[in-house]
């Protein structure tokens, strides 16, 4: 088994192999996974396949197949299970078949391409932060559980566990924490992705305890005044939040009140350069979650981002995620509601979140 762990890890490049060893540890609910030191100090494809063979006697094969289609290399899954490749956990794909046919992602794309838009270099270490409020938001656990897959299919490190369940006060005690830690670190920081799931209303967000936590205050704390680590670095802020209580031709599953509202009309653009927002629902609406399948934005952007999310800069994975999002109509005691995100951004270049 070792040599044929041997023969496959051979076919990869030095980047491939980064990405391997990238995605090996970060195994979800893996006892056996390799910690960054063990992977830190297999420098060969012969000691890489050796801790494979020990660390997963009886699942080696499995856990190399799984592994690889993350990178991905799933013509590689082929040769080790022949026709298995579709079964692979897949978090990504390079596949033609997955690129658009809409011309107006092809041109942009083409565009930045030709050298008309630059790109943030997003070669260096990218960071992470989530914080979701469960308490009477169910199907929560899933937005959480997508949000981490795609959190390690485009390597962002979360600098500490998920903020789970904090009061209004913690909030912005854990932000100021991930902040810190951003601007204490050694290492380059290529972005930085912030996503807040919880109740809300009227340009703030709450904690489990209902304290209000305001989103202009969330902001500012990465500034280029507050977070210098991250000058003429992204920042993306993703909002799973309701911005009011109106509802569009009726409702599925609300969070329980009109309670997700954002209002940024004290955000100052010329001291906030580098954000891209991204609210789930317009100003004043609810925004849809299922108890199930969990929040309708971040079923989309698992669609999409799955996908597509290697081949375009981040306004057109979003805007091809709203178009999903609108694409549907949602029930709720026998009457209709639709959902639309919203994207703000002072970015001033091309985002591309490929690894």
């Amino acid at each position: 088994m070792e040599r044929q762990i041997l023969g496959i890890l051979k076919e990869l490049d030095a980047k491939e192999l980064r990405e391997f060893k990238f995605h090996l540890r970060k195994r979800e609910n893996d006892p056996h996974c390799p910690s960054k030191a063990d992977l830190e100090g297999v420098q060969e494809y012969p000691a890489l396949a050796e801790l494979l063979a020990q660390r997963y006697p009886r699942t080696a094969t499995e856990v190399l197949s799984e592994t690889l289609a993350c990178i991905p290399r799933n013509d590689l899954v082929d040769r080790i299970r022949p026709g298995k490749a579709a079964d692979a956990v897949r978090t990504g794909h390079k596949q033609t078949t997955h690129q658009t046919n809409d011309t107006s992602f092809k041109e942009r794309t083409e565009q930045s391409e030709q050298g008309k838009l630059d790109k943030y270099d997003m070669s260096k270490k990218r960071v992470a932060f989530m914080m979701c409020v469960k308490k009477e938001r169910s199907g929560a656990e899933k937005d959480i559980e997508r949000m981490n897959k795609w959190l390690c299919k485009y390597q962002f490190e979360e600098l500490s566990q998920p903020c789970v369940d904090p009061d209004g006060k913690e909030i912005l005690l854990a932000l100021k924490k991930f902040r810190d830690k951003i601007n204490q670190s050694k290492d380059e920081v290529s972005c930085c992705l912030i996503t807040l799931m919880s109740h809300g209303r009227n340009g703030y967000i709450r904690g489990k305890d209902s304290e209000h936590v305001l989103l202009d205050d969330i902001f500012a704390l990465f500034n280029n005044m507050q977070c210098p680590k991250l000058q003429e670095k992204p920042k993306i802020f993703i909002i799973q939040a309701c911005r009011g209580g109106k509802k569009d031709s009726g409702v599925e599953k609300t969070d329980d009140e009109p309670e997700e509202v954002d209002d940024t009309s004290h955000f100052r653009l010329p001291t906030a350069s580098d954000y891209f927002i991204v609210y789930s629902t317009q100003k004043d609406y609810v925004s849809l979650r299922n108890t199930e399948k969990g929040s309708r934005i971040i079923e989309a952007m698992d669609e999409v981002l799955s996908k597509d999310g290697t081949e375009w800069h981040i306004w057109d994975l979003f805007t091809k995620i709203n178009s999903n999002l609108v694409g549907k109509t949602f029930e709720h005691n026998n009457s209709s509601v639709k959902q639309t995100l919203v994207m703000e951004s002072t970015l001033t270049k091309a985002l591309y979140l490929a690894p």
